[in-house]
């Protein structure tokens, strides 16, 4: 395809098509994801392709909807991929990559853009020969958009950093609650989370390491287990009977132990009577008013408070 990076490796001598035929990692299979060999007489300087699989169409043409979790699950899986290639011995010291999801799968680079940047701060960090992750766009007011959530997203993380000398977190496990409806909030909320050095759980992604293979009883076991529930209230949440049992759990837990309710509204949707009877008391984060990044930013920014955990 014109004016994408695989037609312009094409003008440049460079088949992904052949590529695939053999690569090096073939992870194709589990998550449509594979590392090509290494590339030789290229007239770029480039060791190696890594490609997504991301086709919205079925064999018979029919579109399938992507999502932003969709992106994202696959932007982690890719760079597993790349910790196996660093494991294996190969040098991965500069990764360059396009802003995924955001051309014809259409999904807006707001609810990406963060758990992205988590990813590859994980990968910088843990891999000590990789020195840089180049992203590229031939859009130029997508691509500073993209930079301006990155510069967000770098600050709180380096603000936490800052405020973690004073206020001490790496003792915090935080239980998402939430409707499927709101996932992509959730997504995002998580990585951030997670970047400022705050443990997270939520299903249905930590459901399958917590050991225990009914869905109910390890999200009981993961609420017994949490400091923090946070819980995202719009109207969708209002409307699931999972989030309100996850609330009525966290209550009871509050019986016999400290635990922090910080719910996160995300609308001004009036709450019914049984989510008022457990959330009437408790210290609200509005984060009606957009932009909803910077409302995020806020919300993690408040677990480094020093009454944070009053």
């Amino acid at each position: 395809t014109p004016k994408t990076v695989i037609g312009a490796l094409y003008e440049k001598g460079i088949s992904v098509a052949e590529l695939a035929k053999s690569p090096e990692i073939d992870l194709r299979s589990a998550c449509n994801i594979w590392l090509s060999d290494r590339l030789h007489r290229s007239r770029l300087p480039v060791e190696r392709i890594g490609c997504i699989e991301m086709s919205p169409y079925r064999y018979d043409r029919s579109e399938i909807p992507l999502h932003e979790a969709d992106i994202v699950s696959s932007v982690q899986a890719y760079f597993r991929m790349l910790d196996i290639a660093s494991l294996s011995g190969m040098d991965v010291n500069t990764v360059v990559m396009p802003v995924i999801g955001s051309g014809h799968q259409g999904i807006d680079t707001e609810l990406t853009a963060t758990p992205i940047f988590s990813e590859c701060f994980r990968f910088l960090k843990q891999n000590p020969k990789a020195k840089e992750i180049k992203i590229i766009d031939i859009n130029q007011a997508k691509a500073y958009k993209f930079a301006q959530i990155l510069d967000r997203s770098y600050l709180l993380k380096k603000d936490a950093d800052v405020a973690e000398h004073s206020v001490d977190v790496s003792s915090r496990r935080v239980f998402i609650s939430y409707s499927s409806k709101d996932k992509n909030v959730a997504d995002n909320l998580c990585a951030k989370l997670e970047a400022a050095g705050i443990k997270v759980w939520y299903a249905p992604r930590d459901t399958a390491s917590s050991g225990i293979s009914d869905f109910a009883s390890a999200i009981v076991k993961a609420i017994s287990e949490c400091t923090d529930f946070a819980v995202i209230i719009s109207a969708n949440s209002l409307k699931s009977n999972h989030v309100l049992n996850e609330i009525d759990l966290a209550f009871q837990e509050t019986n016999h132990r400290k635990l922090n309710f910080r719910p996160l509204r995300l609308d001004e949707e009036e709450l019914g009577d049984a989510f008022k009877y457990y959330l009437s008391r408790q210290h609200w984060m509005d984060a009606c008013c957009p932009p909803l990044e910077d409302r995020l930013d806020e919300f993690v920014a408040s677990f480094f408070k020093p009454d944070a955990s009053e």
